[in-house]
């Protein structure tokens, strides 16, 4: 008698949109509807600042990044326990919503100062994903893909800029700090083994340096949010496909060739109402108030000349600040000007000493730039206090604002007028500042580099609160009349600016 072996039929091939739990889809549509509104006065400034040429438009290549990187891991994701405790989903959810809500409500307006520079509800949002999504699809499932929220952490400007600083500051610089997040979010993606890891990572590295190169030697005059999102996008996506192709032999290219796993976590509508009363509240925050200058327009200002000497004052010396173009971005100069009077007034000085100012310009050809750092933090102070600003006119449609900065460690203090315009071939920042201290060797603040000087202002406001702040606009007066040498700055800043006019 013959046996006969049966075989099993080949198993068919099923259609993509059965591997799809709909469910899954669902709560995530619900998830990031969830952060959109609640954060969309940061899109829409991140959108804003973009049009105006900031460098955070980086932080849009960032859910790219990490979503490549959740697809890796859910590929070589193993069966886990069904262990569930949706009580714990709901607390870590809740505490996590409870720590988005300092960040908005206490750190983000309390350092509104350095909002632009700190970016605190950058670290906010992605806090609140992963709270809402811990309140969703539960708490281990959500912590499966912690190195893909780690990439979250490069939203933090500080973070960023320094890398790009480093590098230059140039807009090739923005593009290799970005391709560095994309190489990191790639050996993620494709980290089975370590050695599969690196692979990915070199993948990574050469075909987004090879895109950089590309758009540098073709289009050199690119805006940098091409250098910011292009490169990383294009080795990210590389690298995850050719190690997805030759993991699977080079045998196919179907995108979903396998069941997706189904939810395990049980459906809590007390975690879906509290997701979306958080996410109805934090959309009620709105964010800080711009501390920027207004930068009119003058007619017949030559931005490319320093702003002339008034009449009745000597240039004593000029110095230009190299560092300056790393930080504020290519074609940035800053020069500082110190500038004596000719004859002493004994309304500025009751020995009619001849009083000296330093002006500050901070020149470029985008009015974002000149204030891509706030002002009072690239200066070396050390426990200062920058008191309520006067706004004051200059006539030609020109505003500044007057304000006392004090040191209370060194108990040295200066008055401040600062004021920005623009003209035919960019923009400026101006400040003129003085010393309460008449005599020849007065000491002034020193530019430097924003890391270090800011660095130690920021400790300084965690420790002492209040009695720290950098702020100009904590309150607004109407009136000079309690600013030493208010007027004398006043009136050389009129002169200043009749003279950049044309007058």
């Amino acid at each position: 008698m013959t046996a006969i072996l049966e075989t099993s039929p080949p198993p068919r091939s099923v259609p993509w949109w059965h591997t799809v739990q709909w469910r899954t889809g669902l709560r995530l549509l619900f998830v990031l509807a969830c952060t959109v509104g609640a954060f969309w006065h940061l899109w829409a400034e991140l959108i804003e600042d973009v049009r105006q040429g900031s460098d955070i438009g980086y932080v849009f290549a960032l859910p790219v990044l990490a979503f490549f990187a959740a697809i890796g891991i859910t590929l070589r994701h193993r069966g886990e326990l069904p262990i569930y405790d949706r009580q714990s989903d709901i607390i870590v959810g809740l505490l996590g919503l409870a720590g988005t809500a300092a960040l908005l409500g206490l750190l983000v307006l309390r350092y509104r100062y350095e909002y632009e520079v700190l970016h605190l509800d950058l670290l906010a949002a992605p806090l609140f994903l992963m709270s809402v999504s811990i309140l969703v699809f539960g708490l281990r499932p959500v912590f499966r893909f912690w190195p893909a929220w780690l990439l979250f952490l490069a939203g933090f400007p500080v973070f960023y800029r320094g890398l790009v600083v480093a590098a230059g500051g140039s807009n090739l610089a923005e593009g290799v700090v970005a391709l560095v997040f994309a190489v990191i979010a790639a050996a993620i993606a494709t980290g089975r083994t370590w050695r599969r890891a690196l692979t990915g990572a070199g993948i990574a590295a050469g075909a987004g340096a090879l895109t950089l190169t590309v758009l540098e030697v073709r289009f050199p005059d690119a805006p940098q949010l091409i250098d910011q999102l292009i490169p990383p996008a294009v080795a990210m996506f590389v690298a995850c496909a050719v190690m997805y192709l030759y993991h699977r032999g080079w045998a196919t290219v179907r995108p979903l060739n396998r069941p997706v796993r189904p939810l395990t976590a049980a459906q809590s509508r007390s975690a879906a109402v509290a997701a979306v009363v958080a996410a109805g509240l934090f959309a009620l925050i709105p964010l800080p108030a711009e501390h920027k200058l207004p930068s009119p327009a003058v007619p017949g200002l030559d931005i490319a000349q320093a702003p002339a000497v008034p009449p009745g004052w000597t240039l004593l010396s000029e110095r230009e600040y190299p560092w300056a173009r790393k930080f504020y971005g290519p074609g940035t100069t800053w020069v500082r000007q110190q500038i004596r009077a000719q004859r002493g007034n004994p309304e500025w000085d009751k020995e009619s000493r001849r009083r000296r100012i330093m002006v500050d310009i901070v020149r470029s050809d985008s009015p974002h730039n000149v204030d891509r750092y706030p002002e009072f933090t690239m200066y070396r102070l050390i426990q200062p206090r920058v008191t309520p600003g006067f706004r004051i006119d200059l006539g030609h449609g020109v505003s500044a604002r007057l304000t006392s900065v004090l040191d209370d460690q060194r108990l040295l203090s200066w008055t401040w007028l600062s004021w920005n315009w623009q003209g035919a071939d960019g923009a400026e920042r101006v400040s003129l500042i003085a010393a309460d201290n008449h005599l020849p060797d007065a000491d002034f603040p020193q530019p430097e580099p924003w890391a270090g000087s800011n660095f130690s202002n920021l400790t300084h406001q965690f420790l002492r609160g209040n009695a720290v702040t950098l702020d100009p606009d904590s309150g607004v007066g109407d009136n000079d009349t309690d600013i030493k040498d208010g007027q004398m700055l006043i009136t050389v800043a009129r002169e200043i600016v009749r003279l950049g006019a044309g007058g």
